[in-house]
């Protein structure tokens, strides 16, 4: 028998790939509000502030003029890139060509680059033409050395009330959650089968969904301090994510590469949170 036998052996490649596990959509864009075709690297968001009507007390009197009080915020864009080389020879040794694949991978990684920007322009500090504004500790629920309870998420709720920023304005309101939140919740003892069963949690094992008032969004993405976690309950109006130009990728020979396949993503993203009021911090411990 040759011993060259092996020289003849084919090795066999997979002929796709398997992203590994990770966040692929965004979750966040579509529960804020959308700026979309920002020219330039920042564009105002104009607020109109509350007014006061006053008693007529005198007959044929002058009519009133109360100076109506408007308010800026910014958003502010960023640009953002990613790219790879993808060498011919390696298609042919692999016998399938990745490219589409590579592509998916960088979208996604643009997606969780949009819930990232989201997410700090809640818990940061809003550009307006007062200064920067940060947010308050009234929107703030404490830790109290406890994770996402019943309690809570009643509070974030009364909170949204009595700032007229809830359903009965109009608006839609979002939770973020993550895995511990979620295990906090369906282990309280003080929720109830009939607030288990409003979601189907008992039966699902998920709180994705409408429940308390909120649509529940799950996100592993939310701000960790040491042990604390914060959670961010807010009104979809109360946040906007600025587009200045949204993802797109080329995929193209490289004529100083060797001719070899350059893969290539960016986006112009930005994003500030318009209304304190429209925004709860919920701090949450979490190991």
């Amino acid at each position: 028998m040759s011993q060259q036998i092996t020289e003849a052996f084919v090795q066999q490649f997979a002929d796709n790939f398997r992203h590994v596990a990770q966040q692929m959509p965004s979750r966040l864009e579509s529960c804020v509000t959308i700026e979309s075709g920002i020219a330039g690297m920042s564009k105002s968001i104009n607020l109109l502030g509350q007014r006061t009507a006053q008693r007529r007390l005198v007959r044929h009197g002058d009519t009133p003029i109360n100076d109506q009080i408007h308010g800026t915020r910014f958003v502010d864009l960023y640009d953002w890139e990613d790219g790879d080389m993808i060498d011919d020879l390696d298609k042919v040794r692999m016998l399938i060509d990745p490219t589409s694949d590579y592509v998916r991978a960088m979208v996604s990684a643009f997606n969780r680059s949009k819930d990232d920007v989201v997410i700090s322009a809640m818990r940061g500090a809003s550009r307006a033409t007062s200064g920067n504004i940060i947010l308050p500790a009234s929107q703030k629920i404490a830790v109290n050395a406890s994770g996402l309870t019943k309690a809570k998420i009643i509070q974030a709720k009364k909170m949204f009330r009595q700032n007229e920023a809830d359903e009965e304005n109009g608006e839609e309101l979002y939770f973020a959650y993550t895995a511990q939140m979620m295990a906090d919740v369906l282990s309280d003892t003080t929720l109830t089968s009939a607030d288990f069963l409003a979601v189907q949690m008992l039966q699902n094992g998920t709180m994705k969904g409408k429940w308390m008032g909120f649509n529940w969004v799950p996100t592993e993405r939310l701000h960790k301090e040491s042990t604390t976690r914060y959670g961010l309950a807010w009104a979809k109006s109360g946040v906007t994510l600025g587009i200045g130009k949204d993802t797109t990728t080329e995929v193209g020979k490289d004529p100083g590469k060797g001719f070899n396949t350059r893969v290539y993503g960016k986006q112009a993203i930005g994003a500030v949170r318009s209304e304190e009021v429209k925004v709860v911090e919920v701090a949450c411990q979490e190991t």
